[in-house]
């Protein structure tokens, strides 16, 4: 492959300067959210303020981003994030990674504020500031429409919303209607630098080290995904088909903001009545095999005529269950609502189930909320926050600032109330007392509370025990609701999922494949054929876990410890609504001390003392001491 570039951007003064990224690192995090965290701990110095100048907004393809054959196609966005006030990215799929691939800049670094509503336009390697004043206030599907038309059917453009453009904390960043880089706050960052859009434009070819040998690992890998059960399901449904899995048939989904895990009306949200009744054709990311987005239509019904891409199962779950709405037609409009102005799903239903919970039990009351009467299973009321979110209006304008702000505001009573670690709302609308591993790896992801980090799926399906020791080198429990050996379970899945981001891969093929079909020698040799960087499969683990305990380093610098890493006390409870759930999940809960264990024994694969810190032994092996950060120098720093 050719040699990677970064483009550092000064939107203030105007500067633009392309340099080569050095080999050591290439080698050392390969690329995508790797050298993205490796250049956020560079150049964000502690204390910046999220939504300053000084904040950058990194753009970095994955190694691998482009390549056909299979869904290399992401790209991860990162900066020090206004929603948390710590470390931020998100990864996005889409068309926009293999474009800017196209143009020979692999990693965009942007820095400053531009006086004006502009665009970036990288044009191969010819990167300018142009004018976006006329975007301004443009919903996201408008705004990748004009640019597409404005730059060509070869273009492909990152945008935020209007929710980014009014700083709204959990803005999400946009290519087409509905692929998303959504967690974090991203789009904000974008909002606050006055960036609309960035364009990609490229006529370079995507070459390869050895394409025989690469080809032949796609065909195998290709047969090995077309006999698995679950990459067969996403095929058809996308991820609405984890909604069957985990709300139907495991019944662990969160309901009515967590306090309960019963939602009667499941049945309403199946994925086959989506298939039947909505879906009108696929919208898949480029390139990819598997092309499990689709496109809907609703047919009927007021919303009659809404159309968009998705919905993802996180969306249907956190706008179903988590606020008690069971008509489609209504998840669909909002699922859209949430695309065009440009927010993150997770965030946003979060916060307005926390906000009708503390309504409910009278820790708000009018006087916060305007007169507004908060209720679950009310679309109306959702529809209309979500509005009043995006335009800063009246009780929408402290729910715009995200939770760690309403906190402040509301007082830390209302903390108690919503499920969040380091200040992210948690990603996934799922129960994490069912599955214990779950917790410990929300709770100790590196941007918040977030199931992207690990999520370990195959505790769920009761592996034997001496297989699991095979696969995470030391003895795991095949019970999900036991604690012993998941701090390795999170420990070895980090590394893991680590490496899809880094190589931009789609993290749903691991969510949806069982064991032996991706591993880490497949990874490196994927590395060796597509660049001719010669990993051995332990030096690609060691990869995930050098990112990882950077990361670490990254969120340690900010002040974060081991009290930040704990699961929300409500976790530390039984359900709270208890009707209609099976007797023996009554009573399920974490204890702290069976907590304590796990986090013990992730400390200490992961390289941490007691108090999550990283030693200095670790920082040695992983080679992260001062000389890796002396390159990409710039002049005049």
């Amino acid at each position: 492959m050719q040699r990677q570039k970064i483009a550092f951007i000064d939107l203030t003064s105007g500067n633009i300067e392309i340099k080569q990224i050095p080999h050591p690192i290439i080698k050392n995090f390969l690329g995508g959210r790797g050298i993205n965290s490796y250049l956020l701990y560079k150049y964000v110095n502690e204390g910046v303020k999220s939504l300053s100048a000084d904040n950058v907004l990194i753009v970095g393809c994955g190694l691998l981003s482009g390549i056909k054959g299979i869904s290399f196609a992401r790209c991860t966005i990162s900066g020090k994030s206004p929603e948390s006030g710590l470390l931020g990215d998100a990864n996005i799929g889409g068309r926009f990674s293999q474009a800017l691939q196209k143009t020979g800049i692999n990693y965009l670094l942007i820095k400053g504020k531009a006086n004006k509503p502009s665009c970036l336009l990288i044009d191969d390697e010819k990167i300018t500031i142009v004018d976006g004043r006329d975007l301004w206030g443009k919903s996201v599907t408008q705004t990748g429409l004009i640019l597409k038309e404005r730059y060509g059917p070869n273009s492909e453009s990152l945008c935020i919303g209007v929710a980014g453009e009014n700083l709204v904390r959990f803005a999400g960043v946009f290519n087409g209607r509905k692929n998303t880089a959504a967690r974090c706050g991203m789009g904000c960052i974008m909002g606050s630098k006055n960036l609309k859009a960035i364009i990609a434009r490229g006529t370079k070819k995507l070459t390869l080290s050895d394409s025989k040998g690469f080809n032949q690992l796609i065909l195998e890998l290709n047969k090995k995904l077309n006999e698995e059960f679950l990459t067969q399901r996403l095929k058809e449904f996308g991820t609405p088909n984890l909604y069957e899995i985990i709300n139907l048939n495991i019944g662990m989904g969160r309901t009515y903001n967590g306090l309960t895990t019963v939602f009667k009306n499941n049945k309403d949200i199946y994925p086959q009545t989506l298939k039947e009744k909505y879906y009108v054709g696929k919208a898949g990311c480029q390139p990819c095999s598997i092309a499990c987005q689709h496109k809907y239509v609703i047919k009927d019904g007021p919303y009659k005529g809404i159309e968009s891409d998705g919905p993802e199962y996180g969306v249907t779950a956190h706008i179903g269950p988590m606020l008690g709405i069971d008509n489609l037609n209504a998840i669909l409009k909002i699922n859209a609502m949430l695309n065009d102005y440009g927010l993150d799903a997770s965030s946003t239903c979060n916060i307005i189930a926390w906000m009708i919970e503390l309504y409910q039990k009278g820790i708000i009351d009018n006087r916060i909320t305007g007169g507004m009467k908060l209720a679950w299973a009310n679309e109306s009321l959702v529809i209309k926050l979500i509005e009043m979110i995006v335009q800063r209006e009246g009780f929408g304008d402290l729910l715009a600032n995200g939770a760690r702000e309403i906190v402040e505001t509301l007082g830390p009573i209302t903390a108690e109330y919503i499920s969040w670690v380091k200040y992210l709302p948690q990603s996934d609308p799922v129960d994490l007392r069912y599955l214990f591993a779950y917790a410990l790896g929300d709770a100790v992801a590196t941007r918040g509370a977030d199931h992207l980090r690990s999520r370990p799926i195959w505790e769920a399906f009761g592996l034997p025990e001496e297989q699991l020791e095979t696969i995470y080198g030391g003895p795991v429990s095949s019970n999900p609701q036991s604690y012993e050996g998941k701090g390795r379970v999170i420990w070895w899945w980090e590394s893991y999922v680590t490496l899809f981001d880094c190589l931009g891969l789609c993290k749903l093929l691991a969510f949806h494949a069982m064991p032996g079909v991706f591993d880490f020698e497949l990874f490196a040799k994927f590395i060796h054929t597509a660049t001719g960087i010669n990993l051995s499969p332990k030096e690609v683990f060691m990869v995930g876990e050098r990112i990882n305990l950077l990361e670490r380093m990254f969120l340690v610098r900010e002040g974060i410890r081991r009290k930040d890493d704990y699961p929300p006390q409500r976790y530390f409870q039984p359900l709270e609504l208890k009707e209609d759930i099976p007797e023996e999940d009554k009573n399920l809960m974490l204890t702290k001390d069976g907590y304590d264990k796990m986090l013990d024994e992730y400390y200490s694969l992961r390289g941490c003392d007691k108090d999550g810190i990283p030693t200095e032994e670790a920082i040695r092996r992983l080679g992260l001491e001062g000389e890796i950060f002396s390159l990409i120098e710039r002049e005049g720093e």
